[in-house]
């Protein structure tokens, strides 16, 4: 299952159809968590905290974009557009699902290497709104109808 990044401004190596220049991806780490308060005793009386949203975590081996993400680490000031895609594979590649990720900052860089073969980077993002689209299929493998939610953090609601 092929991972795709396309951050504006940047061109990454990437060929396949409908993804030209976008940056490959190894593993994407994304969550959200609440506190949720449960009394003995007092089931329906369950509180819960405001969201928190975590930043979105890549790895990558590097490559020809390598240099500009990690000069968006260091002075990168204006926020920008992030969409993260994750396909599945059959005749063509097709969107299992997508992440738009709004006013977007480059938060972390590293680089770890063993010695063989391209050092891997982990790249975490911070941003104040994002998108999630989810395609499924239905039974013949056609894709189904998307489905959708999207956040403010800044303003804590969905849009």
């Amino acid at each position: 299952m092929p991972i795709f990044m396309h951050y504006e401004g940047i061109e990454g190596n990437v060929t396949a159809k409908g993804f030209e220049k976008w940056i490959e991806v190894n593993s994407f780490q994304f969550g959200s968590g609440r506190g949720i308060s449960t009394p003995t005793g007092g089931a329906e009386n369950r509180e819960a905290s405001a969201p928190s949203v975590s930043e979105v975590v890549v790895t990558r081996l590097m490559d020809k974009a390598s240099p500009k993400l990690f000069e968006e680490s260091l002075i990168g000031s204006d926020g920008k557009v992030v969409k993260i895609v994750m396909t599945r594979t059959g005749k063509e590649l097709a969107k299992l699902c997508e992440y738009k990720f709004e006013q977007t900052l480059v938060s972390g860089y590293s680089v770890s290497s063993g010695g063989e073969g391209a050092p891997s980077e982990s790249i975490s993002l911070n941003f104040v709104k994002f998108e999630f689209s989810y395609t499924g299929s239905d039974a013949t493998g056609k894709d189904a109808a998307a489905m959708k939610v999207a956040y403010d953090i800044g303003q804590a609601k969905t849009m």
